[in-house]
């Protein structure tokens, strides 16, 4: 029983064979002017990989903690054993970079740091940065700018409106105003009336009084006609 046990664990162990990366290595410098490097790996045991693997580059300080930076090569045949990459000439510099190979078969695996990249760039290269994921990203609003013109315009219309009187007052004022001097022609034409009335009507009165002066010399003359006719005649 332990011997068929010890054979199926070998068994499954040459079918599942890990992987070590033996390139880059400690103190490993890429160069970033444009030249190559290779990456490889190979079998643990010395049998033939299986499956497939993805070739990251890594970076950060903590090794318990390092940030994909970018991809090297996706699910290429594990049983390749290498492969050769350019790094870009805007990697920013840094010593703690690493790459990790990702086998389909056993998960991730992870070389030694070393240094890479332009030294005077700094920071991190982020595989986001180079090809935006969403193009619905906001922008600042623009100030808006509020003209001399529109400030002498608003202030302008503001203390009109509040310091103009009504205008029903002031319509009020003018009719009480206009209605004065009416009242006061109405009374003087009413006296100019008065006036002409009570001259129109004392003439007629005083030519009565003349015609009634005149008539009595002749009712007289007729009175005494009449009684020197009556004694005539006795």
């Amino acid at each position: 029983m332990k011997f068929t046990i010890a054979a199926l664990a070998a068994f499954v162990s040459s079918a599942l064979a890990a992987l070590s990366i033996n390139n880059p290595v400690a103190n490993t410098v890429w160069a970033f002017n444009g030249s190559p490097a290779i990456i490889t790996w190979v079998s643990d045991d010395n049998t033939v990989l299986t499956g497939t693997v993805t070739v990251q580059l890594m970076e950060g300080a903590d090794t318990n903690n390092l940030m994909p930076v970018l991809t090297i090569a996706s699910n290429i045949a594990a049983s390749l054993g290498k492969v050769s990459f350019t790094p870009p000439s805007n990697l920013p510099g840094s010593k703690y970079y690493a790459v990790r190979v990702t086998a389909s078969v056993d998960g991730p695996h992870y070389s030694h740091q070393f240094q890479a990249g332009n030294p005077a760039i700094t920071g991190v290269m982020s595989p986001t940065a180079q090809k935006p994921t969403s193009t619905s990203t906001s922008t600042p609003a623009k100030p808006t700018l509020t003209t001399k013109q529109e400030e002498e315009s608003v202030s302008s219309s503001g203390p009109s409106s509040s310091s103009s009187p009504p205008k029903s007052s002031s319509n009020n004022s003018s009719s009480k105003h206009s209605s004065s001097p009416s009242s006061s022609n109405s009374s003087d034409s009413s006296d100019s009336n008065s006036d002409s009335d009570s001259d129109s009507s004392s003439p007629s009165s005083s030519s009565s009084k003349k015609d009634n002066s005149a008539a009595r010399p002749a009712v007289v003359a007729a009175g005494a006609l009449g009684a020197a006719i009556v004694v005539a005649l006795f």
